[in-house]
Parts: structure tokens; C-alpha cells; sequence
């Protein structure tokens, strides 16, 4: 199928609107056309004003259908009804009709939030867990110091996640796949249960359950990772590769229950982990940092963690009133 004309060259911001619906409800309509369509409406509220009353006059062209085929009976001449979908050469003529009756749906409500989600932010402070059930059953449990943005669209589920570690379980819906867009990659699932970590620059994707594909945002044609139960992603923000690796998938849930696995990692690591989880502040004297370790960890007390940790690593604490320091 032949791609509509480029939204983006219409002499005025009602024909590129227009050009952009017929863009993203053709059938060769990709991802990147949608992430188009996002950037060029958080461009200006203007374009947010065109695309709104555009989208809500083809509602209305096809809520109206059948009094319009009604009114239009001419005997002997055979009524065609209106289909979901017209081929691309049809759509001038249906831009036309959209445009003129957009002149009168000005003040219309954000028909483009229908079409991509109302965004929710749902996030947690220092110490603080919480478990959502979003409103297509979906479930994500946010580990502590995250936050996501979600919209929940017709045609895909959308999160957008900051500095965050979050488990989803997702539910299923072919028709509507679930997209998450983290630091440089994306995360592109139908229904399947995984992990997702992503602080500083890193981000680690842990499959449970399902399949998981992983790629570049800015590249969505180009090949990604396909990610099934036991598999492991690290990637770090603006590198050419990732990393792949086997592992247990349970180990990536821990936090979950209230553990900490820990395989090989670093003292400054397991450290910044344990400043997102606790209040008080964990400091480490510059010898003891690249120290490793492996085990578990209770998340429990953070006085009866550090001592533990302590004990295992050979390391004195110091405590005052305002922070704990491993030496």
C-alpha cells in the first residue's frame, strides 16, 4: 500500500492534521509514524487544537453514517455504507468533508487523548513500594524511587520510564500491543511477565513469562532483541550493543518479596540500591566500593541489612544521626 502524503507539507495546521489522521489509520501505519505523530503534537498546542477537531469530525462522519446514507436515498441509486476503513485514495474526498465540518468542533474536547491514553504518572518515594492494577488488568509493582508515565491507548498501551525498577505483568490484547519506552530502548510486549531496571544510564530487561522484544526507540526498523523466559538484557544508554545472558528469572522478582540477590555485584552498587530502598543514607569510604558480593540480602530492617552486609564483607559501620558509613 502506497504511504500517505508527508503530514508535515499541508498549507495549513487543519491539512497536515487531517494528513496526519489519514497517515496513522492507513494499514501501513508502523510505530514510528505514531511516534511522529506525538512529537508533532507536543510541538505546539495549536497542532493539539487541529488534530482535535479534526478527529472529532471523522468521529462524527462516522457516527452520522447512517442518517447521512438516509437523507441521500435516490431511487434506484444503491446506498454504499460506510466502511471502517477507506483506501488511501479515497481519503481526499473525505478530508474535504472532515475539514468543513471541523470549522464547527473548534472547542471540542482532546479526541487525541482517546486515541493515545490520558497520561497517569504513578511513582514511589525513598522506602516506598506500591502495586497498580492499570485499567486493561495489566499489573506493575514499582520498587522504591520510580517513576512511570502511562497512557493506555486504542491502538497501543504506552509507559514511558524514568529512573524507576518496575515488574508487569501485562494482559494479553494482540490487538493492542503494550510499548515501554526506557532510556534509549524500547520494550514491546503483548502479554508476558518481566522486569525492567533502569537507573543512572543502565537498563536490565528480565523475562518470567512470554516474549519480550527489545530495540533501539529512535531506530524501530531496525533488528531487536527477542527475549523468551530466562533471558537477560543489559544495555547501557547511548551504547551501540547489549548484553545477553541466562539467569534465573525469579532472582529479578527478589525485590518483590522483600530480597535482594545479589550476583557478583558491587559494594557502590548494592549501596546506591539500598538508598533508593531506606531513608537514611548508606555512605562508603572510596577503598571498599568496587568490593563484590554474592547472596541474598533481607530488605527488612535497614539497621539489621548493614550489619549483615557488613559482617559478610569484613567491613566496620559508623553510625551518626544522619547516615550510616561502611569502612
Amino acid at each position: 500500500m502506497t504511504r500517505p502524503t508527508n503530514p508535515e507539507t499541508g498549507s495549513t495546521l487543519r491539512d497536515q492534521a487531517v494528513a496526519w489522521l489519514v497517515r496513522v489509520q492507513s494499514d501501513a501505519a508502523t510505530n514510528a509514524d505514531w511516534q511522529a505523530l506525538t512529537a508533532w503534537l507536543e510541538a505546539s498546542d495549536d497542532h493539539v487544537a487541529a488534530f482535535d477537531a479534526v478527529e472529532t469530525a471523522a468521529a462524527m462522519v462516522d457516527g452520522l453514517a447512517p442518517q447521512i446514507a438516509a437523507s441521500l436515498t435516490v431511487d434506484g441509486a444503491p446506498i454504499l455504507p460506510f466502511a471502517p476503513r477507506r483506501p488511501i485514495k479515497a481519503w481526499p474526498r473525505w478530508a474535504a468533508i472532515a475539514a468543513s465540518i471541523a470549522a464547527v468542533v473548534l472547542a471540542a474536547p482532546v479526541g487525541w487523548r482517546v486515541w493515545f491514553g490520558a497520561p497517569t504518572v504513578y511513582q514511589t518515594g525513598v522506602g516506598e513500594n506500591r502495586l497498580v492494577r492499570l485499567a486493561d488488568g495489566t499489573r506493575v509493582h514499582l520498587n522504591a524511587a520510580s517513576r512511570l508515565t502511562v497512557r493506555l491507548g486504542l491502538r497501543a498501551r504506552r509507559v514511558e520510564m524514568a529512573q524507576a525498577e518496575a515488574s508487569f505483568d501485562v494482559a494479553r490484547e494482540p490487538e493492542r500491543p503494550f510499548l515501554i519506552d526506557v532510556a534509549d530502548q524500547q520494550v514491546r510486549v503483548v502479554g508476558t511477565e518481566f522486569n525492567i531496571r533502569h537507573y543512572d544510564d543502565t537498563v536490565v530487561v528480565s523475562v518470567r513469562r512470554g516474549v519480550v522484544q527489545v530495540g533501539q526507540a529512535a531506530t524501530p526498523s531496525a533488528p531487536a532483541e527477542r527475549l523468551t523466559v530466562g533471558d537477560q538484557l543489559s544495555h547501557t544508554q547511548g551504547g551501540a550493543g547489549a548484553v545477553r545472558s541466562r539467569v534465573d528469572p525469579d532472582a529479578a522478582f527478589a525485590w518483590t518479596q522483600g530480597l535482594l540477590v545479589c550476583d557478583n555485584e558491587t559494594l557502590a552498587d548494592i549501596v546506591a540500591y539500598l538508598n533508593r530502598r531506606y531513608p537514611t543514607p548508606v555512605r562508603i569510604s572510596p577503598s571498599v566500593g568496587a568490593r563484590r558480593f554474592s547472596g541474598v540480602l533481607e530488605l527488612d530492617d535497614q539497621a539489621k541489612l548493614v550489619n549483615r552486609l557488613a559482617a559478610y564483607m569484613s567491613l566496620t559501620v559508623d553510625r551518626t544521626g544522619s547516615e550510616i558509613t561502611l569502612r
